[in-house]
């Protein structure tokens, strides 16, 4: 069948959407109708249930004991400790019920999911690692999430195999690192992103296979540079070894770099090995489309985080090995699977499950570790269980509910706590206009016992008893921090593994805290939207999807011309 290309008004936000053939044609072999969200409405729904980062005291409700976890102590449902959760002692089948045709599944889902225990949090095979979630293999590391095989890394995400870092996002085969974003075997570099095989790079980005740089943008292969200028061996050792390293100079070196990055040419995407695909963050994908932070993706679209060999798949968020899979979320190994979060070990040919592991042929279950043949986690025989589900699908189709990923008011956390905030920040007031929930932060039972101010601007002048001191976060200091920093702690305390990194990297204290520092982060990235754009290169006809805004003052250029300009 020929399918067309249609216009579609979002039910949420009502702005028009384009829904192309290929997507029909999608929607049509998986048996779902075409949505009735826009793209980025169905990403902030699917990121709505995702919070990896703000961690809680609470009790076990099986053991009683004090434990950490994504849950708020007054969440709605029991929580359990990972080895009580993962034991023999609980089994999810026994909270398994019948099918009410004439309720809605969503509501007896949420029931469903209300009354089983969940997991605190998911973090395996970590030593020494209890403040890790979504995460595993990893060694002495500290608030470090979707994170895989590293050691002594904290404050971070989406590091792999990699090596004493402090709030590094996105870094891979690294070591002695801070405050870099989407590094590559890179080794004592700070203030650095989109850059690979360098050492000792600092406030620099766009570099490749550099060392000893400072603020340097879109160089191949240099050394003893200094803000894109060649100045040698002898002058640039003589120039850093007169930098004074405090918190208002490394100000001062952040906006001189932004100022370069705006003379130097930019690609209009960040990633290699792509065909006939957009997005950002891209690599090895083939007709991916509208994808963000992707590798080796094949026929895709609608695409966040989703890694190693995924095919044939639709909006899908924080998957690997995916296969003909929709509307997923925080999943491993989706095959032929529809609306499923949370999940792992693979989930074969299943529907509306979440937190389980190793699932075939089942349907709404929640907390299962391993299941076949179940609906509402209650065990059926093959044959009635084929028949009951498509009797269940026939009523959700007349509810409006089949195909539609589970509804905002359903998550089991706040738009401030979970990753829509990260994404697409919303004040207090309007995240409350749209409908959502907001978590206000309870005042903490501690005492500041020393301002930013009070604190010595360089490491040199830090005595060892810093580790005792509760330090006021900055952003508390600036005009509407309650809106850019909704979850700020408002005062933290600095970990013997971190002032062991600021030492070897003779780096100042950070002025503000974890959350307040992973919000700013997140402002140098690009937003995971695309505007249709023209090469800025003089005679340059080329078109293309990019994330860099058409009112940006960047210089973006096409590959080719980029290619031509820094090699």
């Amino acid at each position: 069948m020929e399918y067309k290309s249609e216009t579609k008004n979002c039910q949420n936000c009502k702005k028009d959407f384009i829904i192309e053939p290929d997507d029909f044609g999608f929607y049509e072999k998986i048996g779902v109708p075409p949505p009735t969200f826009c793209p980025e409405c169905r990403y902030i729904r699917r990121l709505l249930d995702r919070n990896e980062y703000n961690f809680y005291k609470r009790k076990c409700n099986a053991t009683g004991k004090d434990i950490i976890s994504i849950y708020r102590p007054e969440a709605l449902f029991p929580v359990y400790e990972q080895n009580f959760w993962k034991s023999d002692r609980f089994d999810a089948m026994k909270y398994g019920r019948n099918f009410d045709f004439g309720r809605s599944f969503f509501e007896q889902y949420e029931e469903l999911r209300r009354a089983v225990p969940h997991l605190a949090m998911v973090n395996s095979n970590s030593v020494n690692s209890e403040y890790t979630n979504q995460s595993q293999d990893n060694k002495d590391c500290y608030m470090l999430v979707t994170s895989g095989e590293n050691e002594k890394c904290m404050y971070g995400s989406w590091c792999q195999y990699c090596y004493f870092l402090g709030d590094c996002y996105m870094a891979e085969k690294s070591e002695y690192c801070y405050e870099c974003i989407n590094i590559t075997n890179c080794s004592k570099c700070a203030w650095t992103q989109d850059s690979s095989d360098c050492v000792d790079v600092y406030f620099s980005s766009d570099c490749r296979g550099c060392s000893d740089c400072f603020g340097c943008v879109g160089l191949r292969k240099k050394q003893y540079y200094f803000f894109n200028e060649n100045i040698g061996k002898e002058e640039y050792y003589k120039k850093i070894k007169k930098l004074n390293w405090d918190r208002e100079f490394i100000k001062k070196a952040q906006e001189k770099v932004s100022g370069l990055r705006l003379k130097v040419p930019l690609k209009f995407y960040h990633g290699f090995q792509t065909k006939n695909s957009s997005g950002d963050y891209i690599q090895n994908t083939q007709r991916s489309f509208f994808s963000f932070n992707c590798r080796d993706n094949k026929d895709t679209a609608y695409m966040q985080d989703a890694w190693e060999k995924t095919e044939d798949c639709r909006d899908c968020t924080e998957i690997i090995l995916g296969e003909s899979s929709y509307e997923a979320q925080g999943v491993c190994a989706p095959h032929r699977s529809i609306v499923t979060r949370s999940c792992f070990n693979t989930i074969v040919d299943s529907y509306y499950c979440d937190m389980c592991f190793s699932l075939r042929e089942c349907f709404g279950c929640f907390g299962l570790k391993k299941g076949e043949y179940c609906i509402l986690n209650k065990q059926y025989s093959k044959e009635k269980y084929f028949e009951l589900k498509e009797k269940i699908i026939e009523h959700m189709k007349n509810t409006g509910e089949w195909g539609e990923y589970f509804p905002s008011h359903l998550s089991p956390f706040a738009y401030n706590e979970s990753m829509a905030q990260d994404y697409f920040p919303l004040t207090k007031k309007g995240a409350l206009e749209k409908g959502y929930i907001w978590y206000d932060r309870p005042e903490r039972d501690y005492k500041v016992s020393i301002a930013m101010e009070d604190i010595p601007k360089t490491f040199s002048g830090i005595k060892e008893n810093i580790l005792e001191e509760t330090i006021q976060c900055s952003s508390q200091n600036s005009v509407g921090y309650k809106d850019k920093y909704p979850l700020c702690t408002t005062a933290f305390k600095i970990t013997s593994l971190e002032l062991s990194l600021y030492k070897i990297l003779n780096l100042p204290l950070p002025e503000k805290c974890f959350a307040c520092r992973r919000t700013d982060r997140f402002l140098f990235r690009n937003p995971r939207k695309l505007w249709h754009r023209k090469c800025m290169k003089e005679g340059c006809n080329n078109e293309f999807e990019t994330s860099y805004a058409p009112d940006r003052p960047e210089i973006v250029y096409c590959e080719s011309c980029y290619q031509k300009e820094v090699y």
